[in-house]
Formats: structure tokens, C-alpha cells, sequence
């Protein structure tokens, strides 16, 4: 059995293992706030554009092994893109988001599973797809049904969640879920 502790604060114990996860996917579609959510738990109505990039840390517990998840908060902006082949370097994970009212929003992620794959190999890096923004539920844009037909085979993604950053939905299982799969591979649990 597999169990997550999650912990979002100083330790003195020093992590066992060190996970770089990448939160990719176009401009505004709440990465930063799925990751603000995430490590602090708190969500604001207004970012600033992320420059570059923005990383964070949270230690989990796994199966009794402190883990240091390094997540890097890519600029989804297209000026950025060029920089975006040396934040993937070594990443062990990724989560591919998407704006659920936005469905341009969805064509940009198959520009950043290409890179991830031309970076760091087709296949190699588990990756969870998330729409983001379910909250809006007057404003979705995307079926649910076009996405396991269409969109999610193509992704191939070790799972699709819905989140939403404002509500705190599927954030804190999203990045645990990863974190599984990523140990699992590894042979660590």
C-alpha cells in the first residue's frame, strides 16, 4: 500500500529523494495558482505574468521517505520559450495544463509535450493532463467527452484530473498522484 504525508513545512529531516516537476502549459490558464495552492494553500485573484520561471518546494512523506518535490512554474508565454529546454532538464515529472474555458488553450500543450519529449525522450516522464478552472462550470468550453475520445489517447497521460486552483480541487492529488507514479518507475516503492 502507498500512502502520501504531505508536509508544508521546515523539516530537520533531510529528504531522501528529490523530484523536479515541470507545470507547463499556455499563459493564464492557473499554473501559478495550482501551484500556490499547492505549496501555501492560498489562492489570489491576481499574478503577475511569470518571468522565466518560478520554482517552489514542499516535502511529502511516501511510504515512510521524505521527498522534495522541486517544482518549476514555467512562463507559458511564447517569448519564453526559448529558456523553457533548460528548466526541463532532468525534470522527473510534469503536469500539462489547460484552461477549461479557453480551448486554444488545449492546441498549445501539444507545443509543450513536444518539447518535453524532444528534452527529455518520448515516454520517459510521467505526466498527469489537467483542466484547470472547473469551478466556471457556465464558462467550459471543452467536452468531456471530446477530451477521452480525442485528447486524452494522444496525451497518453498516467491520468486526466479536472482542477480548480479557487475551489482547491484534485490540486493536492494531482501532484501526489505524480509523485507516485514517478517513485513507482523509479523502483522506489
Amino acid at each position: 500500500m502507498v500512502y502520501v504525508i504531505a508536509m508544508n513545512v521546515q523539516t530537520s529531516q533531510k529528504a531522501k529523494y528529490h523530484l523536479k516537476i515541470i507545470v507547463c502549459g499556455a499563459g493564464a490558464v492557473g499554473k501559478t495558482s495550482i501551484v500556490r495552492r499547492y505549496i501555501e494553500d492560498r489562492f489570489e485573484h491576481n499574478y503577475l505574468l511569470t518571468i522565466g520561471l518560478d520554482p517552489s518546494n514542499r516535502h511529502i512523506e511516501v511510504n515512510g521517505n521524505l521527498v522534495n518535490l522541486i517544482i518549476y512554474d514555467v512562463a507559458g508565454q511564447k517569448r519564453f520559450q526559448a529558456l523553457r529546454e533548460i528548466f526541463f532538464r532532468k525534470a522527473n515529472g510534469a503536469l500539462l495544463v489547460f484552461d477549461l474555458t479557453r480551448p486554444e488553450t488545449l492546441d498549445e500543450l501539444y507545443e509543450w509535450q513536444e518539447q518535453i519529449e524532444k528534452n527529455l525522450g518520448k515516454d520517459q516522464v510521467p505526466s498527469i493532463l489537467i483542466g484547470n478552472k472547473s469551478d466556471l462550470e457556465d464558462q467550459i468550453r471543452i467536452a468531456y467527452d471530446d477530451l477521452e475520445d480525442e485528447i486524452i489517447p494522444e496525451f497518453k497521460p498516467i491520468k486526466y484530473l479536472e482542477t480548480s486552483a479557487l475551489a482547491d480541487i484534485n490540486i493536492r492529488e494531482a501532484f501526489e498522484l505524480l509523485t507516485r507514479e514517478i517513485l513507482q518507475r523509479e523502483g522506489i516503492i
